[in-house]
């Protein structure tokens, strides 16, 4: 699981950490699409929950077009969800990792794509650095 994910611990509060992740993912040029609060979904349907866990849908529309230029079915993994949660009190920034996971699932998407997917690797991992500081 560690080579399909990107996980950092940060000293930010759950609330800093997704206003931190907010302010990095537009810095970066990607969009925010949409966000769930898990904690709040589960608790709501009788699920109470004592750790925070909210997704961030992200998206840069170049990097989305050229993926599904290469492979209609890579929208399957978009847009990349970016996970802020708490652990034993302990905040963290989590997302899977396109340039690992997409080789796997659409071998394709290296020969039409080139290094696209290891590229956007390295701008979640910048996002979710910056985020983290």
């Amino acid at each position: 699981m560690n080579n399909f994910t990107y996980v950092v611990e940060t000293n930010k509060s759950f609330q800093e950490a997704v206003i931190a992740v907010r302010k990095a993912a537009e810095a970066h040029k990607w969009g925010i699409l949409g966000d769930y609060d898990f904690s709040e979904i589960l608790a709501a349907k009788g699920f109470p929950q004592t750790e925070h866990v909210k997704s961030l849908d992200i998206c840069a529309p170049a990097h989305a077009n050229a993926l599904m230029g290469a492979e209609r079915l890579t929208g399957l993994c978009m847009p990349c969800s970016v996970l802020i949660f708490t652990d034993k009190g302990k905040t963290k920034i989590a997302a899977m990792r396109p340039g690992a996971v997409m080789p796997q699932l659409f071998p394709q998407v290296a020969q039409k794509a080139s290094d696209l997917p290891q590229k956007i690797d390295a701008e979640i991992q910048s996002i979710l650095d910056a985020a983290a500081r």
